[in-house]
C-alpha cells in the first residue's frame, strides 16, 4: 500500500525538492505551506497519512509548536523534523518533544530514504501492536465477562444445592424449620460488620446453611423427643458434626464447608465437642456460626421448651461471652442490634 506523506516548509524550493525525491520513490505526497494549512488538512476526514515532515522554523507556527498540537491530536502519527540548524541541541529538543527523528538540511537522498523507511517501518510494528494489544483486551475482557457469569452461575448452583441440603434436614426436623437459613441471615450480618473478606464470607454462607447436615444421621425419635434425653441420646446428638463432615467430604465443592460443620458446637474455653478446640483454634468463621446457631436455637421453639424471649438470649450470650462464646463477637453482636434480624 502507498504511503502518504504530508510535508510542511513555508520554502516553496524546498517543498518542490522534497514532493519530487519523495514521489520517485512511491509515495504520495502532500505538501503544505505553514503550520495553519497542515492542521486544517488533517481535520479533513479520510486522508490516511502515515507520516509528517515538518521544518523546525517557520513563520506563525514553529515546528516545535506544531509537533506538540500533533502529539496531543494524533499521538499515532509519526513526524520527522527538518532543520536546518546542524547542531545536536535542537535535534535532541525535537526527540524530547515526541519527533521520531530529525534530518538536517540540506537533505540527502540516501539520509532521506533511509529515515522514512525506518521510520514507517516502526509505525507500521507499533500500530500492528496496538492492534494486537486492542484485540488482546477484548479477548481479555470478554474472557473475564465468561468468567464472572460462569463463576455466578456455580455460586448459584452451590446455593441452590445447599438450600435443598438444608431443606433435607428440616423436612426430619420440623422444629428447626427455617433454622439453617436464620443462622445464615445472622452470620452473614456478622461476617459484614466484621468486614471480613469475600471468600471468607462465601464459605461463611454456606458453611452456616449447611452446618446441621449431620443431624440426617440422626433417628427423628429423638430429634424429635419431647423429653429429656437420656445420656446414649445426648452422645448421638453429639455425633452429628463428625456425621456431616464424613457426608460433605464426598463432595469436592463442599469441603471448604468442613471446618464449619464439624466445629460449630466447640467452644472457646476448650470445652466444646468434638476436638476441644479453643479460641486460637477455632477459625473465625466457625465461632461466627457457633454464635448465630445458639442465638437463633435459644429465640426458636423446640420440642421439649418454648423460645426464650429476645432479650434473655442476649443476656445469655453476655454471661457465656469468653467461655462458649468469642467476647468480640457478641460485642459486635450487640453493638450492630443483629439481636432484631
Amino acid at each position: 500500500m502507498t504511503k502518504h506523506i504530508v510535508t510542511t516548509d513555508d520554502d516553496p524550493a524546498i517543498r518542490k525538492v522534497l514532493s519530487i525525491i519523495l514521489k520517485k520513490a512511491g509515495y504520495l505526497v502532500t505538501a503544505c505551506e505553514n503550520g495553519q494549512e497542515l492542521l486544517d488538512f488533517l481535520k479533513k476526514p479520510d486522508q490516511g497519512v502515515d507520516l509528517l515532515m515538518l521544518d523546525i522554523k517557520m513563520p506563525g507556527l514553529s515546528g516545535f509548536e506544531l509537533l506538540e498540537r500533533v502529539q496531543i491530536l494524533y499521538p499515532e502519527l509519526p513526524v520527522v523534523m527538518l532543520t536546518a540548524f546542524n547542531d545536536l541541541d535542537t535535534g535532541m529538543k525535537a526527540i524530547r518533544l515526541g519527533a521520531a527523528d530529525y534530518l538536517t538540511k540540506p537533505i540527502h537522498q540516501e539520509a532521506l530514504h533511509t529515515c522514512l523507511k525506518r521510520v514507517l517501518s516502526e509505525s507500521e510494528k507499533n500500530k500492528q501492536q496496538a492492534y494486537a494489544d486492542k484485540e488482546s483486551l477484548a479477548i481479555r475482557k470478554k474472557l473475564e465477562s465468561d468468567l464472572r457469569h460462569a463463576q455466578l452461575t456455580l455460586q448459584q448452583s452451590t446455593i441452590s444445592t445447599l438450600e435443598a441440603f438444608s431443606e433435607t434436614i428440616e423436612q426430619k426436623d420440623p422444629y428447626t424449620k427455617g433454622h439453617c437459613h436464620r443462622v445464615r441471615t445472622i452470620a452473614m450480618a456478622l461476617g459484614k460488620a466484621m468486614n471480613l473478606s469475600e471468600e471468607v464470607m462465601e464459605t461463611l454462607e454456606g458453611g452456616s446453611i449447611l452446618h446441621d447436615i449431620g443431624k440426617i444421621s440422626i433417628p427423628e425419635e429423638i430429634l424429635n423427643k419431647n423429653g429429656r434425653l437420656t445420656k446414649e441420646e445426648y452422645h448421638l446428638i453429639q455425633s452429628h458434626p463428625l456425621a456431616g463432615e464424613k457426608i460433605i467430604a464426598h463432595l469436592p465443592m463442599f469441603k471448604r464447608y468442613i471446618p464449619i460443620v464439624r466445629s460449630h458446637h466447640e467452644r472457646v474455653d476448650g470445652k466444646g465437642y468434638p476436638d476441644g478446640l479453643t479460641a486460637d483454634q477455632i477459625p473465625v468463621e466457625v465461632r461466627i456460626v457457633s454464635l448465630a446457631d445458639a442465638f437463633d436455637a435459644m429465640t426458636s421453639s423446640r420440642a421439649y421448651r418454648e423460645a426464650l424471649p429476645t432479650e434473655i438470649a442476649v443476656e445469655e450470650l453476655k454471661l457465656n461471652a469468653g467461655s462458649q462464646f468469642d467476647p468480640q463477637l457478641i460485642d459486635v453482636f450487640i453493638e450492630h442490634e443483629l439481636y432484631l434480624l
